[in-house]
């Protein structure tokens, strides 16, 4: 399996996109990224922003301190939700950022799935 892990930088974005079309209709959904921190991670002071802008434009922004977290251990950050409909067309794009501008390290990104929220 292929991880992306970051080994030291001072501005971090991930930005990924889904297309309506590749949702069922009518279903709530979540964006959750796949992350690990490793035992050495470091920077981590200033929380994390996280974004998902819908097809029409609209924004949702959430920040999420992730300082605390446990070391070693895969968790779920959750980017939002969203409803699916028919009417709707375009795409989905989400956001994952730190630009503090200070240095960080250690963060293992396994990846970005849309899963029906229950």
């Amino acid at each position: 399996m292929e991880v992306a892990k970051l080994s030291r930088v001072c501005w971090l974005h991930l930005r990924g996109h889904i297309k309506m079309s590749e949702l069922s209709s009518g279903v709530e959904y979540e964006i959750a990224y796949i992350v690990k921190l490793t035992n050495g991670a470091s920077g981590w002071e200033l929380p994390i922003t996280l974004k998902l802008r819908h097809p029409d434009g609209r924004e949702q922004t959430r920040r999420q301190s992730i300082l605390e977290k446990p070391r070693g251990e895969w968790m779920e950050l959750s980017g939002g939700t969203f409803r699916t409909n028919q009417e709707e067309t375009g795409e989905f794009w989400f956001d994952l950022c730190e630009h503090g501008g200070h240095w960080k390290t250690g963060l293992i990104v396994k990846g970005i799935i849309a899963k029906p929220k229950h």
